[in-house]
C-alpha cells in the first residue's frame, strides 16, 4: 500500500490573507447518542477558505500559525467568537482550544481573553483539551485546565489513541468527556488492543466520563461502537446532519480536507 501523499503547506501570504479577510467559517458536526441515534451535542470546526474561494486545511494551517503567536492569537479568538455566536440553538457545544494559543492571550493585568469568551456561555461549553502533545507542552495544557476548571467550564480530553498520545491522571479528574480517536477504527483490533479499549471505558465510566468515538463513517463502525459501550459516536457517517456558519468554500479544496479538526 502507497503512503498517504503528503499535503502541500498553505501559503502564509494566502493564510494572512484569509485571516484579514474574515474569510472562515464553522461547521457543526453532531455528537450522537450511539443507542438511540439523537443529536446531544456539537463540536464546532474552524474552516478557512481563500480568496479564489478553495478550502484551506485547518490542521496545516493553525500549524503555521504557530510561528507567529499573535496572529494565532488573533485567529483562536475570532474563531471562537464565530463559533459560539452561530452555534445550533440545542445541546452542548465542544470547542477545540490550543494550549499555546491560550496562553498568548494573557493581557497585562493577569486576565485572559479568552475566559470571558468562554465563560458567556459556560452552561453548555465544552472545550477540548488535547494531551498528545510534546512533553514540554503538557504543563502549559495542564495550567490552563486549572483556569477553565476555576471558571466552572466543563472539557474533554481529545484524541486518546490507540498508538499514541499521552494522557494524565491529573487530566481526568477534571474533565466530563473522554474522545477516542479514529485510529480504533484503522483494522482489526488485536486482542491486547481490545483489552486495553475494555479497560480504558471501564475506567472512563467508573469516573463518570461520557465517552465519544470519533471516525465513525459506516455502520459497521457504529456497531462496534454500540457493541464496545461507547456513549456518542462523531463522524462522516452523519454528514447529512453537519451545520455550517460563516464563509464556505466555493469549490473544493484536497480530499478530505473539511474531515480535519481544528
Amino acid at each position: 500500500m502507497q503512503p498517504p501523499a503528503s499535503r502541500p503547506q498553505p501559503h502564509p501570504h494566502t493564510i494572512l490573507e484569509c485571516l484579514t479577510a474574515s474569510r472562515f467559517g464553522v461547521e457543526y458536526q453532531p455528537l450522537v447518542c450511539a443507542a438511540s441515534g439523537d443529536i446531544l451535542c456539537y463540536e464546532a470546526l474552524a474552516r478557512f477558505i481563500t480568496a479564489d474561494g478553495a478550502s484551506l486545511a485547518p490542521d496545516l494551517v493553525f500549524e503555521a500559525l504557530h510561528d507567529n503567536p499573535l496572529l494565532l492569537l488573533h485567529a483562536e479568538l475570532e474563531t471562537k467568537r464565530l463559533q459560539l455566536a452561530e452555534a445550533p440553538m440545542h445541546g452542548q457545544l465542544f470547542v477545540n482550544l490550543d494550549p499555546d494559543s491560550y496562553a498568548q492571550g494573557l493581557d497585562d493585568d493577569g486576565n485572559n481573553l479568552f475566559l470571558p469568551i468562554l465563560g458567556a456561555q459556560r452552561s453548555r461549553l465544552v472545550v477540548e483539551v488535547i494531551e498528545n502533545l510534546h512533553l514540554q507542552d503538557v504543563a502549559l495544557a495542564h495550567r490552563m485546565m486549572e483556569e477553565l476548571e476555576r471558571e466552572k467550564i466543563r472539557m474533554a480530553i481529545d484524541d486518546l489513541s490507540s498508538s499514541r498520545g499521552l494522557v494524565s491522571y491529573a487530566s481526568l479528574l477534571n474533565a466530563a468527556y473522554l474522545k477516542f480517536d479514529r485510529g480504533w477504527l484503522a483494522g482489526e483490533l488485536s486482542s491486547r488492543q481490545r483489552t486495553i479499549l475494555t479497560w480504558a471505558l471501564a475506567q472512563a465510566h467508573d469516573l463518570e466520563l461520557k465517552t465519544v468515538l470519533e471516525g465513525v463513517e459506516t455502520l459497521e463502525h457504529l456497531a462496534m461502537a454500540k457493541q464496545m459501550g461507547f456513549d456518542l459516536v462523531q463522524g462522516f457517517l452523519f454528514r447529512d446532519r453537519f451545520v455550517r456558519r460563516g464563509c464556505q468554500p466555493k469549490r473544493a479544496g484536497p480530499p478530505r480536507v473539511l474531515a480535519e479538526a481544528a
